[in-house]
């Protein structure tokens, strides 16, 4: 899809680096971008999608793009968060 994100994959396991398509890579800006916003804090947004990539991890195409159209419903409908993000 793009040869840094390929690169970048490529570094993560060279035997295997994971595929993302067009469509995927938009929903997780979208998400990203939901959660910064409903957060109040963009530092939510790293953490909201790496959840979703972890839920998504083994499904299939569709089901990760259905996966990710709810994580970016359920970043919005979370709402603000209350405190900063402090992991220990």
């Amino acid at each position: 899809m793009n040869p840094w994100l390929d690169r970048f994959a490529a570094g993560l396991d060279p035997a295997s680096p994971p595929p993302i398509d067009r469509d995927e890579a938009s929903l997780i800006l979208e998400l990203a971008g939901a959660a910064a916003r409903s957060s109040g804090a963009r530092q939510f947004a790293p953490i909201a999608t790496w959840l979703a990539g972890r839920a998504a991890a083994e499904s299939d195409h569709d089901a990760r793009l259905a996966l990710l159209r709810r994580a970016c419903e359920a970043a919005t409908a979370a709402g603000a968060a209350e405190e900063p993000l402090q992991p220990d």
